[in-house]
């Protein structure tokens, strides 16, 4: 799906007439007519006439490819384990599951031979954060903003390899647009990172997603923006974010995304929308999902990946009056989520996607839901008591964390944890990035991987799950297969990968 790049003034006024844009023609009709209001409004006219968008034209890079985040520690744990598994087996061995812990269980010390890798670097920029007075369920615990824009750049640079594939990068805060130029402008630090090989994805509340911001984070070659939108009821929303206006203010970020998309004829950044699930908007997910529906671009015979819904359960101790109830999470995945799941089956139809290519919605959007997208050790009604006591991930974490010495997480302070939900609940840091590189950090912190998972996963809402059981059903066919060469040899295998959002 690529728009046509035609001269935005001559597109400003064409809308301006009130003829239908052609601009917007991989929309709904009613969603094209939104964005034409939204792009005959004055501060895209002025961006338009300042030459803003011919400059993202001919400076525009695309996205690059990042490290696969399921298969690098498979990678990784298969060249430090193989030949002692292996040796197990010859030696008579036959257990899959001591085969198994052997293979997955990283060493106390990292091989003198091996390089670290990394697949995932999640970077909080900053606390700071314009939505203000908060949301009512955040639950950030802001530190001492040590690094600066250099540190982060220096940070990021070094972790991307020369020759390989560089990690995926998630930005998040706080509100990292308020770095401004700094994070989407001509050498800020996404540029920077993309042009050396990394792909970058910002989580954004979308107040200062302005059209020249827009236009910015489309010129440097940003993978994904997640925004973060809990419902399609404005007063609803702005009671989270407790003022008047913020769900207009979020809605017209959006939109300034899709324009300056369509302005440059490509596809990136894929949008994303997350969702934190509390009892104030449970009851609007149908809706909510027909209203993010309406948003997405036309495929002819497909459907766009922009839109995908993230439905991420509130957490945090202080937001136990937010938190849904057992009963409510039962509710919330039975009968409101077969309401919802009505309205992407009548999607589906309307985009005359092939019966036999359309499926459920929790298959379709695989990280839409957090109690669908992992296997869970246990039914829907001990997964609600979990989730309703904070604890969503108690049921699905495999016995050994295979992925944390292939990512990390650092805050502003330069802490580096694990993963981002270690980030969230503070244990001990892994190190500072301020003191010693990420790469030094993992090697000395690997002894800690005896400890993982633990108390401090069990809230986990986020992708790291999902990753681990990827990770361990790989090690496991490894194990299967060299057990028995002959029938893997006649057995056709599945290459493919699962989706990460």
């Amino acid at each position: 799906m690529w728009w046509p790049a035609l001269c935005p003034a001559v597109l400003v006024a064409c809308c301006s007439h009130g003829g239908g844009c052609s601009l917007f023609n991989s929309f709904a009709d009613e969603h094209a007519k939104l964005l034409e209001a939204v792009f005959r409004q004055p501060d895209w006219r002025e961006v338009v006439k300042q030459g803003v968008v011919e400059a993202a034209r001919r400076q525009m890079i695309v996205p690059p490819s990042s490290a696969n985040v399921f298969s690098l520690p498979v990678q990784q744990l298969k060249a430090i384990n193989e030949q002692r598994v292996r040796h197990m087996i010859a030696a008579g061995e036959r257990d899959e599951q001591r085969l198994l812990a052997a293979l997955g269980t990283w060493p106390s010390e990292w091989p003198a031979q091996l390089p670290v890798r990394l697949s995932f670097l999640g970077l909080n920029l900053s606390f700071a954060c314009d939505m203000q007075p908060h949301c009512i369920y955040c639950n950030q615990q802001p530190v001492d903003e040590r690094m600066k824009l250099d540190d982060w750049k220096a940070l990021v640079l070094s972790v991307i390899p020369s020759e390989e594939e560089g990690p995926y990068i998630f930005i998040t805060g706080g509100e990292p647009l308020l770095f401004g130029e700094g994070l989407w402008g001509a050498d800020g630090l996404i540029r920077s990172a993309t042009e050396a090989g990394a792909a970058f994805n910002v989580n954004t509340n979308a107040l200062a997603l302005t059209p020249r911001a827009a236009l910015g984070l489309v010129r440097t070659g940003l993978s994904r923006v997640h925004i973060s939108l809990d419902t399609h009821r404005p007063e609803v929303q702005n009671a989270i974010h407790r003022r008047q206006g913020r769900w207009a203010q979020v809605v017209r970020g959006i939109h300034n995304i899709q324009i300056a998309k369509a302005l440059l004829a490509v596809e990136h950044p894929v949008i994303h929308i997350n969702c934190v699930l509390t009892r104030m908007n449970a009851e609007d997910f149908p809706g909510f999902l027909r209203f993010v529906l309406g948003m997405k671009p036309l495929v002819k015979g497909a459907i766009s990946p922009d839109f995908d819904l993230h439905v991420i359960p509130v957490g945090g101790e202080r937001n136990q009056r937010f938190r849904l109830t057992a009963e409510g999470y039962q509710k919330f995945f039975t009968e409101i989520w077969e309401a919802a799941n009505a309205v992407w089956q009548e999607y589906q139809i309307a985009r005359r996607i092939p019966e036999d290519e359309r499926g459920p919605l929790h298959a379709k959007m695989p990280f839409l839901s957090p109690y669908h997208r992992v296997q869970q050790r246990g039914d829907l009604n001990e997964w609600a008591d979990r989730a309703a006591r904070g604890l969503p991930a108690s049921l699905s974490l495999t016995q050994r964390c295979y992925v944390a010495p292939t990512q990390g997480f650092i805050l502003p302070d330069g802490a580096q944890y694990w993963c981002g939900g270690h980030a969230t609940s503070r244990p001990e840091p892994v190190g500072n990035v301020l003191e010693r590189g990420i790469q030094e950090n993992i090697r000395r912190g690997l002894s800690q991987m005896a400890c993982l998972p633990g108390a401090h996963c069990y809230s986990c809402a986020g992708a790291t799950q999902a990753i681990n059981q990827a990770v361990e059903a790989s090690l496991g066919q490894a194990v299967a297969e060299w057990l028995n060469p002959e029938a893997a040899a006649t057995t056709p295998r599945d290459q493919s990968e699962p989706v990460f959002e």
